[in-house]
């Protein structure tokens, strides 16, 4: 998209994508940007062919790294070929999340208008509903012992938040340039977290934008639990735990976090490991994993494990 001055790029990090569901994000989001940056992060697939055959190929710039780098060093690989390009704004997507056709559009209008108050914006993100259980996010606030959510409808202006999900998030160059590009050693997990308490540590706000929708998942399977109350609890692969583990301790030692998340960050690893290391099939592995995490965290391991 290029209004005036503004011209948005999306960059989308892939990693053995499924095809059919790029294409349908690719068509989805192709008139809302002026170039899609895809980086692929060594899929066992080549994407070559796909992108040859792809009708929209000349709107995309296409990255093959030379192996899997992690989230974070592929995002900042598509982030610098937008800042090469002219971008003045930047999309981030995961392969797998859907932007409704106008979500860009109000992204931008909202960010626009928030500026103009003169507040500093480091990101603004939309509502993402997950497809296959119909949950709404809401937008996240720190508390003492776990994170507060905001639930919102399409219709409210929009609410500040601590932290944000990096798919759908649409920043500023000129934020990026002051707060920094993402932290590769992370690898995976608390990459956009990180991120976030980078930029509101350096003054900058963080906003949702309830009118702003996409479709997105978070785990490869969600189950629903009762747990005090009934819970759409998400799966993840067991190595995932180990980046969670690691990266939340790893996160304790830096000056620039705030207390109310190392103090609920400590809670969550805790709750993690006893439920999910002790509950369900593959309970073992994930323990493992989060185990090895830990013990990797408390000695400063950073990168791949």
């Amino acid at each position: 998209m290029g209004i005036g001055d503004i011209i948005i790029h999306a960059v989308v990090v892939t990693y053995n994508p499924d095809l059919n569901v790029l294409r349908c994000q690719f068509g989805r989001i192709a008139n809302q940007v002026e170039k899609i940056w895809l980086v692929d992060n060594a899929s066992i697939q080549s994407l070559n062919n796909w992108i040859i055959d792809f009708e929209l190929k000349e709107k995309l710039g296409f990255i093959p790294m030379p192996s899997n780098m992690g989230l974070g060093a592929a995002q900042n690989v598509g982030i610098q070929h937008a800042l090469s390009a002219g971008a003045t704004h930047v999309l981030i997507l995961d392969q797998d999340s859907q932007p409704l056709p106008d979500m860009v559009s109000r992204l931008l209008n909202k960010l626009i208008q928030i500026q103009s108050s003169g507040v500093l914006v480091a990101v603004v993100a939309p509502v993402y509903e997950d497809k296959k259980t119909g949950a709404r996010s809401g937008f996240v606030r720190l508390g003492w012992f776990d994170y507060k959510k905001q639930f919102v409808s399409a219709e409210q202006e929009p609410v500040e938040a601590d932290f944000v999900i990096s798919s759908g998030s649409l920043i500023p160059v000129s934020a990026l340039e002051v707060i920094g590009l993402i932290d590769e050693d992370l690898f995976i997990d608390h990459v956009d977290t990180e991120w976030c308490l980078r930029a509101r540590s350096k003054g900058y706000k963080l906003f949702g934008v309830p009118s702003a929708r996409m479709f997105h998942s978070l785990g490869e399977k969600r189950k629903r639990i009762w747990f005090l109350r009934w819970r759409n609890v998400p799966y993840h692969s067991p190595f995932r735990y180990y980046y969670m583990l690691r990266n939340g301790i790893l996160l304790q030692r830096r000056s620039y976090i705030p207390m109310k998340w190392r103090i609920g960050e400590m809670m969550r690893s805790m709750q993690m490991i006893l439920f999910f290391g002790f509950w369900g099939k593959g309970s073992f592995k994930r323990l493992s994993m989060m185990l090895r995490g830990v013990w990797d965290g408390l000695k400063g391991v950073t990168g791949p494990m």
